[in-house]
């Protein structure tokens, strides 16, 4: 079974966490999370910017679960209601995936109530086996993926993000008045080590990854009752590389600065006091192009001729809060 590995329902988790879980005093926190992702399969259509209808019921698969440990450090910066609760957050992390495994630490700043300002980096070897590719290289003679060694290709990532966050309850009182509004934006340098500077990869089984400087803004606006069903709202995403020459001689024709979307309706269920269920349903887009092609590697020949939209996935996300 060839799966693919990783979304992205992280950020809404730790953001929303103050709403799922209720507030305690212990500066530690320990916490288990739990990902899984359902793709059905839409072929590619050749033409200008359209809508792919789904193809098969089936086109694989996606599991991971990371364990985050936590110790938040309160720093008040004065006696101002704004300013009394700022604190550190330092987290580690590990995540586990069937093809890889990727140690993570980061730091988070809120200075204010509105605002988190975090920074990281990870570092992950991937394995690949029974068909599925958890590391891979493109070789460019025949634009098919090849398989790295695990210890000496490490992959690695450093980022930094800026999250605003609002909540109408803070505002106007009562159950039924919470509306809440997050807004993040990122930056990541990222690749493979061993790889040249224009090489291109494949980690996790997402092929056509390139090794540079990318971004992405995610937004969400959701509603928060009273419920067994949380949360209900919507999330926006947009992701992309900064410059397109990360992808060399590709760029041109493939674009490399195309920026992916993705629109998602977004349910927050609450499970008891230390359990959460997150649940994703993606439509998102990609590039279209001018012919078609057999495999991934292949694309990066062809021209970039518009944006094809497509039912991506159904994310599922269990969390386990334990401290």
């Amino acid at each position: 079974m060839k799966g693919k590995i990783l979304f992205t329902l992280a950020l809404f988790m730790v953001a929303a966490s103050g709403v799922l879980f209720a507030e305690d005093h212990s500066p530690f926190f320990l916490q288990l999370q739990t990902d899984f992702a359902y793709y059905p399969k839409s072929d590619c259509i050749t033409g200008e910017s359209h809508f792919a209808p789904i193809t098969s019921p089936y086109k694989s698969v996606e599991f991971r679960t990371v364990l985050n440990a936590s110790y938040k450090l309160q720093t008040p910066l004065g006696g101002h209601w704004l300013l009394k609760d700022a604190n550190l957050i330092f987290t580690d992390g590990l995540e586990l995936s069937p093809v890889s495994v990727r140690p993570m630490v980061s730091i988070g700043f809120t200075p204010l109530p509105f605002l988190v300002l975090k920074t990281g980096a990870s570092l992950g070897w991937g394995w690949n086996y029974l068909g599925i590719e958890g590391l891979c290289h493109l070789n460019k003679d025949t634009m098919e993926y090849e398989h790295l060694s695990t210890f000496s290709h490490p992959y690695y990532d450093v980022w930094a993000s800026a999250t605003l966050q609002f909540d109408t309850g803070a505002v106007i009182s009562g159950d039924w008045s919470h509306l809440v509004m997050l807004a993040t934006f990122s930056s990541a340098y990222s690749g493979i080590a061993g790889l040249d500077d224009d090489g291109i990869f494949e980690w996790q089984c997402s092929k056509n990854k390139a090794c540079g400087l990318s971004y992405e803004l995610q937004t969400i606006l959701a509603y928060q009752m009273p419920l067994a069903l949380r949360l209900a709202g919507v999330m926006y995403k947009m992701n992309g590389y900064y410059n397109g020459d990360v992808y060399g001689e590709y760029d041109k024709s493939y674009n490399g600065t195309f920026p992916e979307i993705s629109i998602s309706p977004v349910l927050q269920f609450c499970l008891g006091k230390s359990d959460g269920l997150f649940c994703l349903f993606d439509f998102s887009s990609r590039r279209s192009f001018d012919k078609e092609f057999e495999s991934e590697g292949q694309s990066l020949l062809l021209n970039n001729t518009g944006r094809e939209w497509y039912f991506k996935r159904i994310a599922l996300s269990w969390s386990h809060r334990f401290m």
